[in-house]
């Protein structure tokens, strides 16, 4: 009896052991940032200057950790101008940056430059900072507030030194105070109200940020040159370069300005959860993906499509609220949860794709993506056409003969695609087969040179006035007592003119100079296939089902 008790011991031991290896550790949900950081304006699109307006004023502060400290208040304005410290022409909150020559003595009241002086030195706090200000309140130019390495006073926004070195002996003369002149700096933010009138400068290494007070639903909202942005605003200059805009906020607050910009807010619920848990998972996945130029991701499809507050809805909120800090794990650690529009009817393995297999990223047979936008598609290019797109991307082979695909994966996708051409022959490898061409997907196959296409199968149908016209049957559909059904093969179709039936005409109408690509799905193919959760949901399956379709051995948690 105690031998058999010491074996089931030791074969639950046993189980238990393989069952933890098999399931992996739990899931660190440490992992989830409170926070993220977006890029706004960045790189080609940075800012030189920035309208910020809040219907309440704003906080000025840093972050420490998740939590927000206030450095400074300002009630009045309620609309300011960030623009890197430079030289200016405008007026009336219109603001240009000045790149033309710059001469001493220049008079032109409207031109502001980057040139200021400081009065004393540095303070180790803001009411000594503000006290020094009221002091100096008979000056004309009057004195700012300004945080670079501690808090400092300013004044002026001179277009050279003589013009701050003539102000600077001026104040010394009359305050008594040490005053310095300070030059241009690669890293300042200058602050102004509509007038050009400075409020506050800052150096962007210091992560100051903006934020508007609390609305009455206790929300922080700061809108950016016209649109609506929840959380803080910073101003970063990296390298040389004009104001990368920042958009720090909670990560759930993000994802309200991503789900309904990845989806149609007006889908069913159950595929909005799915978005919202895939969208989750990518942000966390890509953490501090751009940081090198200053944020976490960026709101464009280089990471994920990113809205703000403008473009919350309802439901996308609540998909994101009924799924908070919910994400895919594999054997406990974070699924990086790619997604695309449409699968075509079946999904792609990643090394297919990309070059590294993961073992959540495998191909399924997706019915749900089947008559969807963009299952079936097609497009014709001319023979200068694809020339012109590889030469785009340095790709030569003189005068395009014919273009063969000439291995697909095992779902049907284009692993290669030859093009011949009269000066040589190129391989195009995965995604650089749609990439160059601006082709939907990688499943397609092509009508080349010397393969010409046999299956355009058109009906002669005569008008009133007795001319022919032609109607291509290829992705048209057929309204009959059935309902509608959607031609697949063309060249099985009778039509009956009330005497007889008559099969269609079978013609070749591709042009010798084209390339017709046909082809199945939207994006690269990996994981999730949102038309297809589409579809799902509304037949009744529930994010969780809808995301353990689409990724293998995954949980939510």
């Amino acid at each position: 009896m105690k031998k058999t008790r010491l074996f089931l011991l030791l074969y639950i031991v046993i189980t238990m052991t393989l069952v933890n290896l098999q399931t992996g550790l739990a899931f660190n949900k440490t992992q989830i940032p409170l926070h993220i950081e977006i890029g706004l304006f960045y790189e080609g699109t940075a800012k030189s200057t920035v309208h910020l307006k809040s219907i309440n004023g704003f906080e000025i502060g840093k972050f420490s950790g998740d939590h927000f400290d206030t450095i400074l208040n300002l009630y009045e304005p309620k609309e300011i101008i960030l623009r890197k410290d430079s030289y200016y022409i405008g007026t009336g909150g219109s603001f240009l940056e000045y790149t033309g020559p710059i001469s001493n003595g220049m008079t032109n009241i409207n031109l502001q430059g980057p040139y200021h002086v400081q009065i004393s030195n540095g303070f180790n706090n803001r009411q000594d900072a503000e006290h020094l200000i009221d002091s100096l309140s008979f000056m004309e130019d009057k004195a700012y507030l300004v945080y670079e390495n501690g808090w400092k006073v300013f004044t002026g926004l001179y277009t050279d030194p003589e013009e701050a070195g003539i102000k600077a002996a001026e104040i010394q003369s009359i305050s008594g105070e040490t005053t310095k002149i300070i030059t241009p700096s690669l890293t300042r933010v200058q602050v102004l109200d509509l007038f050009g009138k400075p409020i506050f400068m800052f150096d962007s290494n210091e992560d100051i940020y903006f934020r508007g007070f609390q609305d009455k639903a206790n929300n922080t909202i700061v809108n950016i040159d016209g649109k609506n942005y929840r959380g803080a605003v910073t101003a970063k200059r990296m390298s040389n370069s004009d104001m990368s805009i920042v958009n720090k906020l909670l990560l759930e607050e993000y994802l309200y300005g991503v789900v309904p910009r990845e989806m149609p807010a007006s889908w069913s619920i159950e595929a909005l959860k799915a978005q919202a848990v895939v969208a989750r998972g990518y942000a966390v996945s890509n953490i501090n993906r751009w940081r090198s130029v200053g944020f976490d991701l960026c709101n464009t499809t280089r990471s994920q499509v990113y809205g703000g507050y403008d473009d919350e809805h309802p439901n996308s909120n609540r998909a994101v609220s009924d799924t908070a800090s919910r994400v895919l794990t594999h054997n406990g650690k974070l699924v990086n949860a790619f997604y695309h529009a449409n699968s075509g009817g079946h999904t792609e393995n990643s090394e297919n794709v990309w070059s590294q297999p993961i073992p959540y990223i495998l191909g399924v047979y997706d019915e749900f993506s089947l008559n969807a936008p963009n299952s079936t598609w097609t497009e014709v290019l001319t023979k200068n056409e694809v020339r012109d797109m590889l030469e785009k991307n340095n790709v030569f082979v003189g005068e395009v003969n014919n273009i063969k695909v000439t291995s697909v994966s095992e779902n049907g996708r284009v692993l290669e695609l030859t093009i011949y051409g009269t000066s040589g022959t190129e391989v195009l490898i995965k995604e650089n087969s749609r990439r160059i061409f601006g082709l939907r997907s990688t499943w397609f196959t092509v009508d080349g040179a010397e393969n010409p296409t046999n299956d355009l199968h058109d009906i002669m149908v005569k008008n009133t006035t007795n001319n022919v016209n032609k109607i291509e049957l290829h992705n048209k559909s057929i309204i009959s007592a059935n309902g509608v059904t959607k031609i697949s093969n063309p060249s099985n179709i009778k039509i009956y003119n009330g005497k007889n039936y008559r099969s269609t005409e079978t013609i070749s109408s591709k042009p010798a100079d084209t390339f017709v690509f046909r082809g199945k799905g939207f994006g690269h193919g990996l994981g999730m296939s949102q038309h297809g959760a589409r579809k799902m949901a509304e037949e009744g399956y529930n994010y969780i089902e809808i995301l353990s379709h689409y990724y293998t051995g995954v949980k939510v948690e």
